[in-house]
């Protein structure tokens, strides 16, 4: 084996076989305390090295918790302190890429404790050409970063807390019309896979709940559901079942219509939707059929009447027509499972048609 030789500092350098050279180094340390190595290889000795020290430029975010100076080291520890675990894996995965993708490029060398908001100020405006939903997201994590970091004495105020990310605009939320509604529930009817959307429009829950339903959710003799579960994407791969997504039961009443539908699905496991063959439906699967129904649909009616929406377009869909139906604001968010009234007040538009109708109500 070739001799294994001491390089400057805690890396040690070795020549492989076949020619090439590795440099292994303590590139950071573990939650627990315990040294993190790497290996780097290249041609050349000094190239090896090199590669050490591009990857620490990159990485920032390397040192102990106890040395963390920059916006990039507190950075990933917040995110595997704060986030992993704490949060579903997709939104863990979204909250990373926002971190590695903009925030540690743009602000991971600033030392902590002299940011100031024209910094954010200024990486906001950079960010400009993002959506609003990104730009929003990522001021959440901005002003979560340095709100942890005050917390752990590494700064002493969260410059972000007075930068203008440019705010989202309320727009009116996409739902389907009542023609749509009404074809799709009429072809749904004779349609093998007409209760994966009509179920939706009943009952208003999110995609995942209605695939984590049992059948021992569904009490018949009370007329309600209970949603306390959620298929979510887990880490390496699969799906999981999780709480719902405010990590707090609810429940659904059962209309007579939604009952009907409930009453045509073929009982073929533990889960209310499953395919022929008796397993379970996952959120590839469910989107297909899901899919397949609307195309299958406007082949029917011989164009394409009824617009092809996401599955989140049903709960949308459900909560704006129980609103202009005179449901109440606070009852449809419970309906939700809507942590704040504010997420469900986005269903309160009011359309042309809203106007004409309630104008007739002026008495004077």
């Amino acid at each position: 084996m070739p001799e294994k030789k001491k390089a400057n500092g805690d890396g040690t350098l070795r020549q492989r076989p076949g020619g090439r050279w590795e440099y292994r180094a303590v590139v950071g340390t573990d939650l627990d305390g315990k040294p993190i190595r790497k290996s780097f290889y290249a041609s050349t000795k000094t190239e090896a090295k090199q590669a050490h020290k591009e990857y620490l430029k990159a990485k920032p975010h390397s040192a102990p918790i106890e040395k963390v100076k920059t916006v990039g080291e507190w950075a990933v520890h917040w995110l595997e302190i704060y986030k992993r675990g704490k949060v579903s894996f997709g939104t863990y995965k979204n909250y990373k890429l926002y971190v590695d993708k903009h925030i540690v490029p743009a602000l991971g060398r600033l030392k902590l404790d002299e940011v100031r908001p024209a910094h954010i100020q200024k990486f906001y405006k950079d960010k400009s050409e993002l959506s609003a939903s990104a730009r929003h997201h990522l001021h959440i994590a901005v002003a979560a970063i340095f709100e942890t970091a005050m917390d752990n004495g590494f700064c002493t105020s969260n410059p972000a807390k007075k930068a203008d990310w440019g705010g989202l605009k309320k727009k009116e939320v996409d739902v389907f019309s009542e023609t749509e509604i009404k074809n799709i529930l009429e072809f749904a009817k004779t349609h093998p896979d007409g209760h994966l959307v009509t179920l939706l429009l009943y009952t208003g829950l999110r995609m995942g709940e209605l695939l984590a339903l049992q059948w021992s959710d569904i009490d018949k003799e009370n007329g309600i559901i209970k949603v306390e579960r959620s298929v979510a994407r887990k880490e390496g791969g699969g799906y999981i079942i999780k709480t719902t997504k405010t990590d707090k039961a609810r429940c659904v009443a059962i209309s007579p219509n939604l009952q009907s539908v409930l009453d045509s699905v073929p009982r073929r496991g533990l889960f209310v939707l499953t395919t022929e063959n008796g397993n379970h439906y996952l959120e590839r699967s469910f989107a297909r059929y899901y899919e397949k129904f609307f195309t299958d649909l406007n082949a029917a009616l011989g164009d394409n009447t009824v617009r092809y929406m996401s599955p989140h377009k049903c709960r949308h869909t459900f909560a704006t027509y129980m609103l202009k139906g005179g449901a109440d604001l606070r009852a449809v968010q419970t309906l939700l499972g809507h942590s704040a009234i504010s997420t469900t007040e986005i269903y309160t538009h009011v359309d042309t048609s809203d106007l004409k109708r309630n104008v007739k109500m002026l008495k004077y």
